[in-house]
Order: structure tokens, then C-alpha cells, then sequence
């Protein structure tokens, strides 16, 4: 058993029942990394077939090996073209990109034998995910905000919010201003911390009085990126 496990020499005889084997394991696999990841994104949400593609992509990676004879070199090559394609392309989903390597890595581990080493790469990983997850690990606090305020060209926005600002923010600054509706609006984005003691509604609706009441968007940090459209 140790000896199929942990095999001194990588490789899959290429029978049915080598193959089968080897599929069956990373198809397990692929399931049990699939589940973390569905455990780890439930607040956060995920596109509805990506736990499936996480769970084929593992078997299917093994197979890619089978076909090209066990060729290791020929197998991470195909791979790295494929990740090459624009699977997983928004920088929000990094954890995606991430599951989609892992499941990679799992399927060349398992399509040259080494059952063992993929088997405790998965524990191991997917207990560093669990725990990062549940731990909040690099997750902003829920003070810690995006502000997107959209002002008319009329206005002038140098300081015309900085007392707002000082009143119910405890740190701030203006990280972007950008043009909207051909120049006629622009868009000011201020990474600010909260008060603890502070009214949301309250500093929206000062902000609002002073912008002529166009939008005001306030989100978490962590869901905010700047298009390069």
C-alpha cells in the first residue's frame, strides 16, 4: 500500500485499470477541493458551474498526462498554455485562479502516480484554506471603505468634502478622481476608515446635500476594482 502511495518511480500503467485508478482518486480529490472551496467563498459568493469545472479539471488533467505518455514536461507545458487562456481573468477572483492551479497540480500528481504526495498536498492545503476563511485572514474590517462620489462639473472638489470627511472618518484619502457622461460628471474615490461611533446615513446624506445629490457608493474595500476597459 505504501508502495502505491508513495511510489519510487512516478508513473501509471497505462491499463484500464491503472487509469481508472488514477482518475478515480483525483476525481476524489477534485471533490473534497471543490467542497473547501464552496465552504470557503459561501459569503462571498461563486459563479454556479465553477465548483463543477474544479472538480472535472482535476481528472482532466490526469488524463492529459495519460496522453501524452506520462511526459511530465509535456503535461505542466500544456497546462501553463492553458492558463495562458482567459479562464478566470477579473483580479477580484484570485482564489479562483488559485483553486483552478490547485486542481491542476492535483491532476499531474495523480496522473504520474504519486497518489500519496497529492493526497497530502490536498489535506494540507485545504486546511490552510479552511483556516485562512474562517479566520478572515486579509479581509478588511467593516469600517474600512470605498467611497465613490459622483459630483457635476459646476463643482469645484478640491476640499469641497473634506470637512464631511474629518467629522465621521478617522483616517482618509483620495485615491482616484476619473471623468463619466463625456466630462460632464466626475467621480471621486476616497479609501477612508470610519469612525466607530459614526452614522453612515448621517455622513451619506451630508455628502448628498453637497454633491446635488448624485450617487454616493460606499463598499467594503476588498469588492472594488478599478476597470482597465
Amino acid at each position: 500500500m505504501i508502495d502505491f502511495l508513495f511510489p519510487q518511480i512516478g508513473g501509471v500503467e497505462l491499463t484500464a485499470k491503472g487509469v481508472l485508478c488514477s482518475i478515480g482518486v483525483a476525481l476524489v480529490l477534485g471533490v473534497i477541493l471543490s467542497a473547501v472551496y464552496l465552504f470557503c467563498n459561501r459569503r462571498r459568493g461563486y459563479t454556479s458551474d465553477f465548483p463543477s469545472a474544479i472538480v472535472l479539471l482535476a481528472p482532466l488533467m490526469a488524463s492529459v498526462i495519460f496522453l501524452v505518455n506520462s511526459s511530465v514536461a509535456a503535461a505542466v507545458s500544456l497546462g501553463g498554455a492553458l492558463a495562458l487562456l482567459r479562464i478566470r481573468s477579473n483580479p477580484r477572483d484570485t482564489m479562483d485562479i488559485t483553486s483552478l492551479l490547485f486542481a491542476i497540480v492535483i491532476g499531474i500528481g495523480c496522473g504520474t502516480g504519486y497518489y500519496g504526495i497529492s493526497i497530502v498536498i490536498t489535506v494540507i492545503l485545504c486546511a490552510i484554506m479552511v483556516i485562512l476563511s474562517v479566520s478572515d485572514f486579509g479581509t478588511p474590517k467593516k469600517n474600512q471603505l470605498l467611497l465613490k462620489i459622483t459630483v457635476p462639473e459646476s463643482l469645484n472638489f478640491e476640499g469641497a468634502f473634506d470637512d464631511i470627511l474629518d467629522k465621521y472618518a478617522s483616517d482618509w484619502h483620495l485615491n482616484q478622481i476619473r471623468t463619466s457622461d463625456f466630462g460632464s460628471l466626475y467621480e471621486l474615490r476616497y479609501m477612508i476608515t470610519l469612525s466607530d461611533k459614526a452614522d453612515r446615513r448621517e455622513f451619506l446624506d451630508e455628502i448628498r446635500t453637497r454633491n446635488g445629490n448624485l450617487d454616493v457608493i460606499m463598499t467594503l474595500r476588498e469588492f472594488d476594482f478599478v476597470s482597465t476597459k
